[in-house]
């Protein structure tokens, strides 16, 4: 399998367009067909942004990748990976909830929810897995992070059940954020605060304080009950303890 072929099959694994791929990786549409028509090759300056979008790494992007299932199917081999590392944050929920959450109301209460966490707090709440789990009773749901789960309940006679469930998940991420954080989610802030404010965190972050640092001083504030939405105060801070 060639390059574009990849391209396409991972690409039609994220239910994304050509359209949508390209826009994110910062292309045109009519490049990306001519790269998964086999009619030419993606810039090496695009690498990275490709396996970014597509979450793969560079070898499977080149085609250099250990399979995990005999078959060779890519969706069920996909799945695999996908649970081999015990996620942050999971909403699971019965089957008598899986009509609500195939309405994209609920993405967009998700989002409203994360704009008020991180908007009072400072805390970014990372992505939201959400599945059914057949295991549940039908009007069960759960929340974990990284294989514990924080909250198990049941709701019945709810108007709109996923609202007092995202709820449920924003006051879960407030409550154990420090469990949460990851280096991911630093990055994410920290590339955010660059953005902003330039300079603030160049040649130190992640150059001589590195992303697990921050990670484990937001960590200490949050567990002391802190704030942790002035980032540039508290980087400027861990700054000066290095001189």
């Amino acid at each position: 399998m060639n390059i574009g072929e990849t391209i396409c099959k991972y690409r039609q694994m994220r239910k994304m367009t050509q359209e949508e791929f390209a826009l994110r990786i910062g292309v045109t549409a009519q490049a990306v067909s001519k790269w998964e028509r086999g009619n030419g090759l993606p810039d090496v300056s695009l690498l990275a942004g490709i396996c970014k979008v597509l979450r793969i790494s560079a070898n499977q992007l080149i085609g250099v990748e250990e399979k995990v299932v005999e078959n060779g199917n890519a969706a069920a081999e996909q799945e695999i990976r996908n649970n081999m590392i015990a996620e942050p944050l999971v909403l699971e929920f019965g089957r008598g909830f899986l009509p609500y959450f195939e309405s994209e109301q609920v993405t967009d209460y998700v989002h409203k929810r994360r704009m008020l966490l991180v908007g009072k707090t400072g805390k970014l709440m990372p992505l939201l897995r959400m599945r059914d789990n057949v295991e549940l009773d039908e009007n069960a749901y759960r929340i974990i992070s990284y294989d514990d789960v924080l909250l198990t309940s049941v709701l019945d006679g709810e108007e709109m059940p996923f609202n007092k469930m995202i709820d449920d998940v924003a006051k879960i991420c407030d409550k154990y954020y420090a469990k949460i954080l990851n280096k991911n989610l630093v990055k994410i802030m920290i590339d955010n605060l660059a953005e902003m404010f330039p300079g603030v965190v160049d040649d130190i972050i992640p150059s001589k304080i590195s992303y697990l640092q921050v990670k484990q001083e937001l960590k200490r504030l949050v567990e002391e009950g802190k704030s942790i939405r002035n980032l540039m105060g508290i980087v400027e801070d861990m700054e000066l303890n290095l001189l």
